[in-house]
């Protein structure tokens, strides 16, 4: 049994927790959530379905807070031994964040998006 299985059974307590990833931070104040709200999902909700998404990489889905346009959050966590690193947390309708996409882009793609770059920022205004 993985640490993610321990998680699904409510066995939350013996698990080795972290919510400081920066990335998870700063998307949690980009949708207007507080960390609390996701801890205490974590700890005392069921989540509303969750999936394997990748290697070590798991999604649950929760309730969004109240006041909200949207119905659910959905969280990505990275298992590892016996803990969670909390990596995102982003709208459960979102399929990918703008990190995620530049990390699965073709090397041929990022080559291109650097060099504009390069080019804008030598431009005189």
């Amino acid at each position: 049994m993985n640490v993610f299985d321990k998680f699904l059974m409510g066995e939350t307590t013996g698990i080795n927790w972290c919510f400081e990833n920066r990335h998870f931070i700063t998307r949690l104040s980009d949708n207007g959530i507080s960390r609390e709200y996701v801890v205490d999902c974590i700890m005392c909700e069921e989540p509303i379905s969750w999936e394997h998404v990748e290697g070590d990489k798991y999604a649950v889905v929760y309730e969004a807070p109240e006041g909200k346009d949207y119905k659910e959050i959905r969280l990505l966590m990275a298992c590892n031994g016996n803990s969670i690193d909390l990596v995102t947390v982003m709208r459960n309708n979102e399929t990918t964040t703008s990190r995620q996409n530049r990390q699965y882009q073709s090397d041929k793609k990022k080559s291109i998006e650097k060099k504009r770059l390069k080019a804008l920022s030598k431009r005189k205004w």
